[in-house]
């Protein structure tokens, strides 16, 4: 691994390379390589010495402060330029720790100034197509708490330190003033399941700025150690991440080559994603079926239930609500109700709902269409360990008005059976002609 010089400003990283400081105290940020920095402490520089406003904003008072506010503008404009020569002269690194930026620090003056948290940030125009981006002001730093990240670069140097502490979770989420996607500028290395940027690589001038989450408890040798290598990683990249449109006209021999190569390889590849997801649509069918056994919740049932009789061989409707399903088959109609019972057999309130369900298609609709009631109780146990999944009264109800009482997991293995090559047709008959509980034959 190449040697790389790291300052570690106000981060704990405890690694071969990494020179710990404070951010007023360290060295020039533009002697170094990279430079990795938490801004959460910043605003001890200043709130021990600020007044409150009445609205509880900090303020700092120019002539009554003891030279603070020049103070505070001169280390962070210091800071500031620094990190411009590191970026745009250096080629270096600047990761950064994406924490909420809080709080504004008010300096009265004429103009009256402001810092947060992320002042220090370099001034830089970057402009992708139609969208342009200023940097500090343009970045918004949203507070937005949540353990959902998912690292969507994972051929990314940094995709390993993300991927371990991905599950110590992130406090802020990043965006732009404008509303520009920040994908348009950089690569979005990892995002919350609603698509909230949390982690980007941000190309500036020759080098770059990495923005990951606070993911706390990312301290000492082996968050360091991880770091280090994909700060290795990046800075070994002989070419800057931004080049003039002319470089690429100066082409070597064998890079066409190369280039074709590159080409079939991403044919491959989007035929493998086209495999994968017919294979993934193949999986989600069974995993529906499964759901007969383990549904999640009362639709996943109904839901359940219509891909089973589908694989017999009916033609399955939805019903006036969620939990009905209107079969039709070469032999007939059923009418379907999906009963969940997580506690115990399913109970008579079930068999009511399903003869006012009748008697409305027969008296609105003129339908004459059969009852079936599909129970499903005790989903915890093990199919073949479950008790009774209907109760007597409803079992004599269903003999007396003639519909059929089937439990799920007789469903899923009929199914089965039809999936195994068994003749729907014969489990189709055997439903119609049964009148209470139906029990498969095989």
């Amino acid at each position: 691994m190449p040697a790389v010089r790291v300052l570690a400003v106000n981060w704990d990283l405890t690694a071969q390379g990494f020179v710990g400081d404070e951010f007023a105290s360290a060295e020039s940020f533009a002697s170094f390589d990279a430079v990795v920095l938490d801004p959460g402490p910043l605003p001890e520089l200043w709130l021990p010495w600020a007044e409150l406003t009445p609205d509880g904003t900090p303020v700092v008072r120019p002539g009554r402060d003891f030279g603070l506010a020049r103070a505070l503008l001169n280390l962070f404009l210091a800071r500031q330029k620094e990190l411009e020569d590191l970026l745009f002269r250096g080629g270096g690194i600047l990761v950064v720790r994406v924490r909420p930026a809080g709080e504004e620090l008010l300096l009265q003056g004429d103009p009256p100034r402001r810092l947060d948290r992320y002042a220090f940030l370099p001034r830089a125009s970057l402009v992708r197509g139609s969208h342009h981006l200023s940097l500090p002001q343009g970045l918004r730093f949203l507070p937005r708490r949540g353990k959902d990240v998912q690292v969507i670069a994972s051929l990314h140097p940094l995709a390993p330190f993300l991927q371990r502490y991905a599950s110590h979770g992130y406090e802020a989420v990043l965006t732009t003033a404008l509303g520009a996607p920040l994908s348009a500028f950089g690569e979005v290395l990892a995002q919350n399941r609603v698509g909230d940027p949390l982690a980007l690589d941000l190309p500036v001038g020759l080098g770059r700025i990495l923005f990951v989450p606070a993911f706390p408890e990312a301290e000492g040798a082996e968050a360091g150690g991880l770091l280090r290598q994909a700060l290795a990683a990046l800075l070994s990249r002989p070419l800057p991440e931004v080049a003039p449109d002319w470089l690429p006209n100066y082409r070597l021999p064998g890079e066409e080559e190369l280039q074709k190569a590159q080409e079939e390889l991403a044919k491959e590849k989007e035929r493998l994603a086209r495999r994968e997801e017919e294979l993934a649509q193949v999986q989600r069918e069974f995993d529906l079926l499964r759901a007969l056994l383990f549904p999640r919740g009362r639709e996943g049932l109904s839901q359940a239930a219509g891909a089973a009789f589908a694989k017999l061989g009916f033609s399955v409707e939805p019903g006036s609500s969620p939990v009905h399903l209107l079969l039709k088959g070469p032999e007939g109609e059923f009418l379907v109700r999906v009963a969940l019972a997580p506690f115990g057999p399913v109970g008579p309130e079930e068999h009511r709902a399903l003869l006012l369900e009748l008697d409305r298609l027969r008296n609105e609709e003129r339908r004459e269409v059969r009852g079936l009631l599909l129970c499903l109780a005790e989903p915890e146990r093990d199919p073949r360990r479950r008790g009774p999944q209907w109760t007597e009264a409803v079992e004599r109800a269903s003999r007396d008005h003639r519909f059929v009482l089937v439990a799920a997991y007789d469903l899923f293995r009929a199914a089965a059976q039809a999936l195994a090559g068994a003749d729907p047709n014969k489990i189709r008959r055997e439903l119609f002609e049964t009148e209470g509980p139906w029990r498969p034959r095989f």
